[in-house]
């Protein structure tokens, strides 16, 4: 039996072809025809542990600062520290959306903020209440919030062992210090 289509002029065969192509992805399952969503690398509610991938260091308070305790890495690799809760916030706004970072401890001083370039849990009534965002990195994400028309991430020290503070760092700023990526680690 001879091929219908190879007895067509050129142009028809193309249109022919092509619609077959068509008529086939459309046949395809959906998850099939489009790239699945990457899930949130964040459970909301859930106590976890927030690590920083490059040295394997979770998250801790220090001593108090001028406006809270501040945020810091803990002490060697393979230590998790405080366990972190994130709380989703959503809002009408283009930049209300993400979420409010709390460490799960008595005390009013509990929410994840940041002040002029340093990270500190402080209390809500004393935090910008623009929320952290999760962006995607590879297996990793960084976390990053609005500041004055500017995203500021959650940063580390090129030094972790002799600066264990964790910093706010805008993209534009090239103070050696390095954006911390992170895993979440669900606290047992």
């Amino acid at each position: 039996m001879e091929n219908a289509v190879r007895g067509l002029r050129a142009g028809r065969r193309r249109s022919v072809v092509a619609g077959c192509l068509a008529l086939a992805a459309l046949s395809a399952p959906a998850g099939a025809a489009r790239a699945a969503a990457p899930a949130d690398p964040v459970e909301p509610g859930v106590p976890t542990y927030l690590v920083a991938t490059a040295f394997d260091r979770g998250l801790t308070s220090g001593a108090k600062g001028e406006y809270g305790d501040q945020a810091r890495f803990t002490d060697r690799a393979g230590q998790y520290g405080q366990a972190l809760t994130f709380e989703k916030k959503t809002g009408s706004g283009p930049y209300d959306n993400g979420y409010v970072i709390r460490t799960n401890r008595p005390g009013n001083e509990n929410t994840l903020c940041h002040y002029y370039g340093r990270a500190v849990l402080t209390t809500d009534e004393n935090c910008r209440r623009n929320p952290w965002v999760v962006e995607a990195k590879g297996d990793a994400f960084l976390l990053k919030t609005r500041w004055d028309g500017e995203y500021l991430y959650l940063a580390a020290s090129a030094s972790i062992d002799g600066d264990r503070q964790l910093y706010a760092k805008s993209r534009y700023v090239d103070d050696g210090r390095r954006f911390a990526e992170f895993k979440a680690v669900r606290a047992r």
